[in-house]
């Protein structure tokens, strides 16, 4: 199972009325077989064209005949033919203007362009409920800087994918009445299946949101850190009869609790407040939500003196407050 990528592309010009190659493309061709020597892991796909001189009947010959002519020399030189295709449009998509003979040059051209296969591999896994351990059905997006897609597990919590080898995959899980959960993998051959437990969202429940990151000292979100809203928003979308509360807290190990009236316990405020707005434009009822920040009252590591740790003192959480399942 492979995908193609485009990995080069040649542009050649011909006289006007004529298919026949001239010397000039015999080096660019050249080219694309000098670049394809030693592989077996591609396709040359043609395009051809021409001016707007002429019937459309007789362009759209003389544009195949162009094809064939560029796929002649390519075989010639030993490309297999099977590995070789073409298209041909006459004078249907110019590459720019025929109102002058500049325009028309450019017009009288083939696009040789070589395809390489990338290899795909499967991705798979199961969701899970995180306490019991049995399996949940639920939706999974698989994000890739190109691409989204969503699947549904089957009854047993599977799910199953394709990448390219070598690309870089985030995956995100949600299932009603348990919070969501993302991972980034990245796409090996042979690689092993994933378990993604997701902790139930029962009344009085929190988890933290992953990957919330924001400017040092700053109620503003790291551009990075954007995509991880929806992700908060599609979970109360999911769970319509829940009501949460946006906890945020602030890093100040070795410190006594900061005052309400502190710069500090203003900053964890803030924050907070800079998701429950999120939510609240894109159409959250504000009776589902509410916002309080916490200063260094409930840091994870009061004498933190890792980053890792200073990190998950400086924190915005979901709590349950109503609704949650049980």
């Amino acid at each position: 199972m492979n995908a193609a990528k485009p990995a080069k592309s040649t542009e050649i010009y011909f006289d006007f009325a004529k298919h026949e190659l001239r010397p000039a493309p015999d080096s660019l061709l050249a080219g694309v077989l000098a670049f394809t020597k030693g592989k077996d892991n591609f396709t040359i796909n043609i395009t051809a064209h021409t001016d707007s001189i002429g019937s459309k009947a007789n362009n759209e010959a003389l544009s195949k005949r162009r094809a064939q002519s560029v796929k002649d020399y390519l075989v010639k030189n030993g490309i297999p033919p099977s590995l070789v295709s073409f298209t041909y449009y006459g004078e249907g998509m110019p590459a720019t203007e025929n109102a002058s003979d500049i325009g028309r040059q450019r017009n009288r051209r083939a696009t040789v362009e070589v395809l390489l296969a990338l290899p795909m591999v499967i991705i798979e896994g199961t969701v899970t409920d995180e306490v019991t351990g049995k399996p949940l059905v639920a939706d999974v997006i698989f994000r890739t800087k190109e691409t989204s897609d969503t699947v549904r597990t089957t009854a047993d919590g599977k799910f199953r994918t394709t990448a390219q080898s070598g690309t870089v995959v985030g995956i995100d899980a949600y299932a009603e009445c348990h919070f969501m959960k993302s991972e980034m993998v990245k796409a090996v051959p042979k690689m092993e299946a994933l378990t993604m437990p997701l902790k139930p969202a029962k009344t009085g429940a929190s988890a933290d949101i992953g990957n919330l990151y924001f400017v040092g000292n700053q109620p503003i979100l790291l551009e990075s850190s954007k995509p991880e809203l929806p992700k908060i928003l599609r979970f109360l979308q999911l769970n319509p009869g829940m009501k949460i509360e946006i906890a945020g807290h602030v890093n100040r190990p070795n410190s006594p609790p900061v005052g309400r009236d502190s710069w500090d316990y203003k900053l964890s405020e803030d924050r907070a407040k800079t998701v429950y707005n999120y939510l609240l434009d894109n159409g959250i009822a504000s009776e589902r939500i509410s916002w309080k920040g916490y200063g260094n009252h409930e840091m994870r590591y009061p004498r933190a003196t890792t980053e890792d740790q200073q990190a998950l003192n400086r924190r915005v959480e979901l709590r349950v407050l109503d609704g949650g399942c049980e």
